[in-house]
């Protein structure tokens, strides 16, 4: 992408940005970590969403029989996700709510986790060390997935693309320790290997693999306080 086309891509609100994502997209793009917390935590474990943006994680997880509570601090994108998801927040599966994910309402490990895809990497290093201290507050675990330094571009216009070892060092200063870590997507020549290396079970019994080599990380996260 050009510096132009940056520009231009970061000049979009975060509505704009999300217009048009379906289910059947984040479905696709998101299952690493979906599958992940399917691992992690049974059917039925209470989650919340930070910054949950087009909703269809969130709903994509209710369907799969977790609770789920997703915030976002851009009231339209809440006006959307009600919109457009109301029979689903009608029958329960879900909610949503707008909240600010540095002062969450919630009491101490309301949740079971906290989880969320493409937030923290917009923001710099003591914000996302105070946002992961507020998420390890109100859950017992938190979950989330970045781009990492082999990713191809800024997408948004304003990502900060770390190397894992900088997110680990984060993680360690917010008070959280990492469980796992393992990685989604991979650059396009590496898609010339057997298609065992990117099945969810070689995904799964090489997670070397994915961590060294995935253009975006996922974090399993504990507070070292809860222990």
């Amino acid at each position: 992408m050009t510096a132009v086309a940056s520009s231009i891509v970061k000049e979009k609100s975060w509505p704009q940005f999300l217009d048009g994502v379906s289910l059947f997209q984040s479905a696709v793009r998101l299952r690493f970590l979906i599958w992940t917390l399917q691992r992690y935590f049974p059917t039925g474990s209470t989650f919340i969403e930070v910054g949950c943006g087009s909703g269809t994680t969130a709903v994509l997880l209710a369907d799969l029989g977790y609770r789920v509570l997703a915030c976002d601090i851009e009231a339209e994108l809440i006006s959307r996700v009600q919109g457009k998801y109301s029979d689903w927040l009608r029958s329960g599966r879900f909610q949503v709510q707008q909240e600010d994910m540095f002062n969450l309402p919630w009491r101490q490990t309301t949740f079971d986790a906290a989880y969320h895809q493409g937030v923290l990497e917009h923001f710099e290093d003591d914000q996302i060390v105070r946002a992961l201290k507020e998420q390890a507050r109100v859950a017992r675990f938190v979950v989330f997935d970045v781009p990492n330094h082999r990713y191809p571009d800024q997408v948004f216009g304003d990502e900060r693309l770390l190397p894992p070892r900088h997110w680990h060092r984060l993680i360690a200063e917010a008070g959280l320790e990492v469980i796992e870590e393992r990685g989604r997507d991979f650059s396009h020549w590496l898609y010339l290997l057997p298609f065992a290396f990117f099945s969810h079970e070689g995904l799964e019994k090489m997670t070397w693999f994915s961590r060294w080599f995935a253009v975006s990380s996922i974090f399993v996260c504990k507070s070292l306080a809860a222990q």
